[in-house]
Formats: structure tokens, sequence, C-alpha cells
């Protein structure tokens, strides 16, 4: 299975606190270049905002990652883990050195909470649409590669087997049979 990024990702980053306009206490975490923010299969805590820079999130398919998207600033992430409760489904990686904004798992909760009953199973629905279309995204993603690297290892074999030894010169005859002029003497 491909890994992403060291054991130390967590411990690399020094986090700040900073306030949200209704009090709640949020943590301002740096990332530097090629530092996972969390990986795929992982139990799902928090919730991230991108601050600043741009992050890459990877599927493993096959043992390979496969990028089902790039964020950029503004943009929400690991919020379906953090509202499911379930395991991480994808990888994120700074892309470039960002800041990225915690929520806590109890916050969402709570917000989500506070929510009306058809608006809390709208939600669970797009998480599941979501989760079920960045799967087939991955797969399809997967086998458009293995297709493209077969067509190319046709197309190579091809150009090779149509491609016409040249004759050897007269210099390299090396039964001597060759008359000056190329011909048999």
């Amino acid at each position: 299975m491909t890994t992403f990024g060291t054991a130390a990702d967590h411990e690399a980053a020094t986090e700040t606190s900073i306030r949200s306009k209704h009090g709640e206490l949020l943590k301002r975490v740096p990332y530097e270049k090629d530092k996972v923010i969390f990986r795929e299969g992982h139990d799902g805590t928090d919730a991230f905002v991108l601050e600043s820079g741009r992050i890459g999130v990877y599927k493993t398919t096959e043992g390979k990652p496969v990028r089902l998207a790039v964020l950029e600033k503004g943009a929400m992430f690991g919020e379906m883990a953090a509202i499911t409760g379930e395991r991480r489904t994808a990888t994120t990686i700074a892309l470039e050195p960002c800041v990225v904004v915690r929520i806590s798992k109890s916050t969402i909760q709570q917000k989500i909470g506070a929510c009306d009953p058809f608006v809390r199973a709208l939600i669970a629905i797009l998480i599941n649409n979501l989760s079920r279309v960045n799967e087939r995204y991955a797969t399809t993603n997967t086998v458009a590669e293995k297709l493209l690297h077969d067509l190319k290892a046709a197309h190579i074999e091809k150009e090779h087997a149509s491609t016409p030894e040249p004759e050897p010169a007269a210099a390299d005859d090396p039964t001597g049979k060759r008359g000056k002029d190329g011909g048999a003497s």
C-alpha cells in the first residue's frame, strides 16, 4: 500500500488558537509542503477550512494514490468523517505551505444536531452520494490509466514491428561475397 508523508506529520505543526464569531475556540495549524493533514482509513475527528495554500486530496486504489481534488483557500475538507463518525475516505497532503483552521467534531455535531431533521437527513444523503462518486471516480481513473498504458504499449509494439531492418552495407558483409558495387561477386 502506498503511504503518504511521515509518522511525525502532526507533530510538525504548531497550533495557535483563534475564536470564531460565535466565541468558539478554533485551532489554526500551519503545515509544510508534503505534510499529511490526515490519512485515508484513520478515525475522522475534526473538519478543516483551508486558510491559505493548496491541499491535494488522494484516494488509494489498487495500492496507488489517485488525486480526487486540489483544494484552495476557503475550502472545507474532512467534514464527511467528522459528521458521520466513520473513518477517513481519503488522504490530504499540503501541496505547498498552508494554514488550516481545525473545527472540532463536537462543534460540527452540535451545529448539525441543531438543524431541522430534514436538513440532517439531506446532509446524510449528500455525504453518501459524494462518497460513492469519489469511489467511482478513483476506480474509473485507475481503469483509464491501465487502458492508456496498454494503448501506449500496443502503439510502441506496432511501430517496432512495422520498422524494416536496414540492409547491411558492403563493408559490413562478413562473408566477403559482395563486390565493390554491393552486388554478389
